[in-house]
């Protein structure tokens, strides 16, 4: 399963037989920021690769569920790996607008744990998430995108709430949590994923600084901005690594994949 935040630019991730995201059992009929977010399937090495372009956040007020279901979907699917793309704030002065960066690790700060009301999704919730980010996954890609002269860092992410952004002071906290990078998402699909036992990486992408009492303040133009030029070379690195762009659709395969999907839906909106 790729994930792509809502703020990247669409084409740059091409996909067959898209469905909107609400036609899934268990989202909310409410309005999405940007363009309603879509399920597709891509091709790759004859196997198809779920793609989820836009999606929903906890800051919307729906609680968990709507945001990890289609992950729990993708993951009764059959999927084992999970890319998580989203934008973030750097909260260093090396991570500039543009960079690219491989979470390793991950701070929760959303108040609430993503695995809260799942303690059925799995034989023992009690799990250690030391490794909620595969190693061997970022490897993969970090050499898979070097071949396009890409080359993500290696940071700590820490998940805030939102929408809003950081204060200065809360930016500080963040460093001294040991965070490299903040943002509003990532965290509730990538522990749940993990938990369900996918190798899960996130690729987070420098849309601006974290406020400082001296410095330029954040607009959310900034992130579409970052969003729209340096959006896409990763995402078309990363749809080259998985082999999307150079495979046909298997005869049938998204037919035969996003039925499969709705099942799943209702299935982990129940669990």
């Amino acid at each position: 399963l790729v994930q792509v935040g809502h703020v990247f630019p669409r084409e740059a991730v091409p996909v067959v037989e898209s469905i909107p995201l609400t036609d899934l059992d268990g989202q909310p009929d409410r309005p999405f920021l940007g363009s309603p977010p879509t399920i597709g399937v891509l091709a790759a090495e004859g196997e198809p690769v779920l793609v989820l372009r836009g999606h929903r956040y906890l800051f919307e007020g729906g609680g968990l569920a709507p945001v990890q279901a289609p992950v729990a979907a993708a993951i009764g699917c059959g999927v084992r790996d999970v890319i998580l793309v989203e934008p973030c704030l750097s909260l260093r002065d090396d991570l500039r607008v543009g960079a690219w960066m491989a979470v390793t690790d991950y701070v929760n700060n959303m108040g609430c744990s993503p695995l809260a009301g799942c303690l059925d999704a799995t034989a023992c919730p009690f799990q250690d998430m030391a490794d909620a980010f595969s190693q061997e996954l970022n490897a993969e890609l970090i050499n898979a995108v070097a071949e396009t002269c890409i080359a993500p860092r290696l940071g700590v992410y820490q998940a805030d709430i939102g929408p809003q952004y950081p204060t200065p002071a809360e930016a500080d906290i963040a460093r001294r949590n040991g965070a490299d990078a903040v943002g509003n998402g990532v965290v509730p699909e990538a522990v749940l994923a993990a938990n369900l036992g996918c190798r899960v990486t996130a690729l987070l992408m420098v849309a601006g600084h974290a406020a400082t009492y001296r410095g330029k303040r954040h607009r959310h133009s900034d992130t579409l901005d970052a969003a729209e030029f340096c959006g896409p070379p990763m995402l078309r690195a990363l749809v080259a690594a998985i082999g999307g762009q150079d495979h046909a659709p298997a005869s049938g395969s998204e037919d035969a994949c996003l039925p499969t999907w709705h099942a799943w839906t209702m299935r982990a909106v129940q669990c």
